[in-house]
């Protein structure tokens, strides 16, 4: 059923409308000739694939954006649980100072394997609390890269060459 017998049937369109319709159509098919109505609907069928590929292209980067921004939170809970699940510091007899970032020298007491890897570079000391506290834990190096690219401000001291 076409849109001009649909008409007809909501009564929009009376007999002889219809008939002048149908008769403007066979005309203006006829004036046209076949090759202009096939290079027509040739151009709607391109136009309704363009329109489609662009749906299909913007449903595409939402859902990369999506992912991402998945990613990325996933990220920051994976770090969170890295942090907090850092080992305590000592007990220890060596004292470890070192200097934050906000200018602070707080130190850490250290057993001397721990003390060692620190100096080596293997083990990096990390704030587990919020910035500004002082609850320090270490982390091993690859961890501590890991928690550096979510959140510098967590390492709170690394030596030089460590996080790259």
């Amino acid at each position: 059923m076409n849109l001009r017998d649909q008409l007809k049937k909501a009564n929009l369109l009376s007999e002889k409308q219809a008939k002048q319709l149908a008769h403007q159509q066979r005309v203006e098919r006829k004036e046209k000739g076949r090759e202009q109505l096939e290079q027509e609907a040739q151009q709607r069928q391109d136009e309704v694939q363009k329109l489609r590929e662009e749906g299909r292209e913007r449903t595409r980067k939402e859902q990369e954006a999506l992912d991402r921004e998945r990613r990325r939170r996933e990220e920051q809970v994976a770090v969170e649980q890295l942090l907090q699940s850092a080992k305590k510091p000592g007990p220890g007899s060596v004292k470890f100072y070192f200097a934050t970032v906000e200018g602070a020298l707080p130190w850490l007491e250290l057993s001397s394997r721990e003390a060692q890897e620190v100096r080596a570079g293997q083990l990096c000391v990390v704030r587990s609390g919020p910035e500004g506290t002082h609850t320090y834990r270490l982390l091993p190096a690859d961890a501590a890269r890991r928690v550096h690219a979510a959140r510098p401000d967590a390492v709170a001291f690394a030596p030089k060459g460590v996080l790259g």
